[in-house]
């Protein structure tokens, strides 16, 4: 199950896990380089993060209808 980060709080990553539990906060240096907010995170085996592209962009294109919708419903 992927973590997305929230946003960055300092060294760390703050990261939701979709179950309405509390947030989980990752070291920065534990994390790609390139992370960013957004991003949905897989923990491997080995304690590695990487990011879930396919999941990312799932969330990012869901983001993007919200918005239009939202957008589209107060013009309206």
């Amino acid at each position: 199950m992927p973590i997305v980060i929230d946003r960055f709080d300092g060294d760390y990553a703050v990261c939701e896990t979709g179950s309405g539990c509390e947030p989980v906060y990752v070291p920065r240096i534990r994390l790609p380089a390139f992370a960013s907010e957004g991003d949905a995170l897989v923990l491997s085996e080995d304690g590695v993060y990487t990011i879930d592209a396919a999941c990312t962009a799932t969330l990012r294109k869901e983001a993007q209808r919200r918005l239009a919708a939202l957008l589209h419903t107060e013009k309206g």
